[in-house]
């Protein structure tokens, strides 16, 4: 806890060092699909992992430029809210990060680091679950929760036209821990405002 605390620290304190010797170089609004925890959740009884499913997500981002090919670009996004198998639980996701971007042709590689935040709010009530032989009767609380986590996150960028470009990338979660280690894959378009 205190590590991560550290970092979250750490960042805003490079962010904001940043932002003051850059100057702002773009501003941008993406719209994509976030494909949460890829072979990590269970589907159905018989065992199947998730693969992707539509998660639509929206995102905006300021770039600063100290150089021509390099940037730092703080983000922040969220997917729409949505129910899951059981409609009385309503899941987001909230993402800070802060990213570095070195562009290079009409191609740019992306790194970074940040939180993301999963929102679940729960309508009470109660669940049948399959317990093998029969089904047994689970409560369920009522109110809303946060999970947070530090990421990683790596990705690949391309430039279209002038406005636009598409980027992928690959949230990682846990990263020094084999068993709980889990990866997000967030597709996205994107459109550039440009300096303002």
């Amino acid at each position: 806890m205190k590590i991560s605390k550290f970092l979250i620290v750490s960042l805003c304190f490079i962010a904001f060092a940043f932002a003051n010797s850059a100057h702002a170089y773009d501003a941008t609004f993406s719209l994509g699909n976030l494909c949460e925890y890829v072979g990590k959740i269970q589907t159905d009884e018989l065992g199947s992992k998730n693969l992707c499913s539509a998660n639509p997500y929206l995102a905006a981002s300021l770039d600063y430029s100290f150089t021509s090919e390099l940037l730092i670009s703080p983000e922040i996004g969220f997917t729409i809210p949505k129910s899951g198998r059981d409609e009385t639980i309503n899941e987001m996701s909230i993402t800070f990060l802060l990213n570095t971007k070195y562009k290079f042709s009409a191609f740019h590689l992306i790194g970074g680091a940040g939180l993301f935040f999963t929102r679940l709010s729960v309508g009470g009530g109660s669940e049948v679950l399959n317990n093998g032989a029969s089904t047994t009767t689970f409560p369920l609380p009522e109110g809303t929760i946060y999970s947070r986590n530090l990421i990683i996150n790596l990705g690949l960028g391309a430039d279209f036209l002038q406005d636009y470009s598409a980027d992928i990338h690959t949230y990682i979660f846990n990263l020094f821990t084999k068993e709980e280690r889990a990866f997000s894959i967030a597709i996205n378009g994107t459109y550039h405002f440009g300096e303002f």
